[in-house]
């Protein structure tokens, strides 16, 4: 958890209406900070994780300026986020884990590879790795393997949830300003996959979903 706070932090620090993780300035060391931690969330296979670092570099490079324009968008407003910068990230994470790193025909790609990287990155994703799939509960797709409108359903029912969910809403708030001192950007989608990787736990009787 110390290295998710770690970027965080550094990110904020770097983050200002001009300047952004991903601009020339910061980009090779956000890159640098991602190749350091993302092995050991086991979001690459350990023989294929050299080529998939490879491809990561080149496409945040990529996305840089696709990413400065959704960066500002909280979950709250995911259903504002601009749909065309939105798809450009999906295609250039989704590939950092295909043969070749080449797109998908279809944009169908390991969801891991786009939301792992995205929520260091912007925080407002989970990481939907297959705990979480098992546990979130909305009709998420059962397979690894999902397109920008099955990622995009699912986090607009975190968006209502949270929109009504005023006591969520300011424990997020509370946790934000506890670990990193501001809550003026809330990691919302990775507080969200804490509780439903770490914290969740099932009623006696209730399905695996909640």
């Amino acid at each position: 958890m110390s290295e998710f706070d770690g970027f965080w932090r550094w990110k904020l620090e770097i983050e200002t209406q001009k300047d952004h993780i991903l601009d020339d300035a910061h980009r090779r060391e956000a890159y640098r900070r991602l190749w350091t931690i993302l092995p050991r969330w086991q979001t690459y296979r350990p023989t294929k994780s050299t080529v998939c670092l490879r491809i990561l570099e080149d496409s945040l490079g990529k996305m840089a300026d696709a990413y400065n324009q959704i960066r500002s968008y909280s979950l709250l407003e995911f259903d504002e986020v601009p749909n065309k910068q939105l798809e450009l990230i999906w295609h250039e994470l989704g590939r950092v884990k295909e043969k070749d790193g080449k797109r998908d025909l279809y944009g169908y790609y390991s969801i891991v590879s786009v939301s792992k990287h995205l929520m260091f990155l912007w925080g407002q994703t989970l990481a939907f790795d297959s705990k979480v799939r098992a546990r979130i509960p909305y009709n998420a797709p059962k397979g690894n393997r999902w397109c920008l409108e099955d990622w995009k359903r699912v986090m607009r029912s975190f968006q209502e949830d949270l929109r009504r969910d005023r006591e969520t809403l300011d424990a997020f708030n509370r946790e934000s300003l506890r670990r990193y001192g501001t809550c003026s950007i809330v990691p919302h989608g990775r507080f969200f996959d804490i509780y439903y990787h770490w914290e969740f736990r099932p009623r006696a009787g209730a399905d695996d979903r909640g």
